[in-house]
């Protein structure tokens, strides 16, 4: 089995790491990831608009960077403002986000409007498959 490693930088949220590393191996059993690892690390706005002007020149936050060699960084604060706008709890924001970065780690693309709506697609199919019917419910206990 997929080694997973999650590291939470935040100092403003608290996130179950044994709750989301059990959804993260969920998606990686879902894709058929291959790699013998993957790390995830969870930052703020700071920490994420650092990564991506080092990494991508870009000047900003945003929502989730991919690398080389399995690891992928997501932005809390970017899901706890992005969630709410797409109908999705902040929480399920941020698995999103894990899957959004596996598929790009996956070679998925995400450049044209085709290619976004296909990996739209396959990011709502995965989640609705790891939450079932709490995906996108007002019902539901908090994922982590």
């Amino acid at each position: 089995m997929t080694r997973v490693a999650i590291e939470n930088r935040t100092r403003r949220s608290r996130i179950s790491i044994p709750k989301l590393t059990r959804l993260t191996k969920k998606i990686l059993k879902l894709l058929q990831w291959k790699g013998p690892s993957l790390s995830v690390i969870l930052v703020g706005d700071t920490e994420m608009r650092k990564l991506h002007r080092k990494y991508l020149g870009e000047d900003s936050p945003t929502d989730v960077l991919a690398f080389e060699g399995g690891d992928v960084a997501v932005s809390v604060d970017q899901a706890q403002r992005a969630g709410p706008r797409f109908g999705n709890a902040w929480d399920e924001e941020l698995l999103l986000y894990v899957c959004h970065g596996v598929l790009h780690l996956m070679g998925w693309r995400d450049s044209t409007r085709l290619a976004k709506a296909k990996m739209d697609k396959k990011q709502e199919q995965i989640l609705k498959k790891v939450l079932g019917p709490s995906w996108r419910s007002k019902k539901r206990k908090p994922l982590f």
